[in-house]
């Protein structure tokens, strides 16, 4: 019985090591906070940004966007500046197609879409299983010059390149972590 143990002690380490080898997200329960404002400068909320075990968790707490759908991605550079272009691309570390239709995507920060109610409120939560709030993980969104999140006027259309055809950038958060 002994050595049947010591085996089984074995195989179950092993594949726990191969595991977390193959899902390098973050330790859940990371966070990473930012608030989103419009061009003006106004805010329009927060987000809240957690590791999972499936990925990163976005929440999402927004007022004052126009009513209906917008599309809504991890931009490569963690400033909001002016027209927001500051933001840079969308997070995109291997170089991917837009659009989480595309035969050659998706980008590592395409997202769902997120509605806005009559009213302009925004309650979401958006699940990304391509990036990761860990500073060592190869897909981490947090390089030296951060990450942002970018909301867009319209919906994405989830295959048009570069943004999804999403029209002008309306709000961005620039996103740091929590300590």
């Amino acid at each position: 019985m002994r050595n049947w143990w010591s085996g089984a002690t074995a195989l179950v380490a092993v594949a726990l090591v191969f595991s977390l080898t193959l899902n390098p997200v973050s330790a859940a329960g990371e966070k990473v906070t930012g608030e989103i404002k419009d061009k003006d400068g106004k805010s329009l909320g927060t987000a809240e940004i957690m590791a999972t075990s499936a990925g990163a968790l976005i929440k999402l707490k927004l007022a004052g966007l126009p009513p209906g759908p917008h599309a809504i991605h991890f931009h490569e550079t963690g400033k909001c500046d002016g027209d927001l272009s500051s933001a840079g691309a969308i997070y995109n570390p291997l170089g991917a197609a837009h659009g989480l239709l595309s035969e050659e995507g998706p980008m590592a920060g395409d997202l769902t879409n997120i509605y806005a109610d009559a009213t302009g409120q925004v309650e979401a939560e958006l699940l990304s299983p391509f990036v990761s709030l860990s500073k060592d993980a190869e897909e981490s969104i947090f390089d030296a010059d951060g990450a942002a999140l970018v909301i867009f006027e319209k919906a994405d259309d989830h295959q048009t390149d570069p943004e999804g055809g999403a029209g002008a950038r309306i709000a961005c958060g620039a996103m740091t972590l929590a300590k």
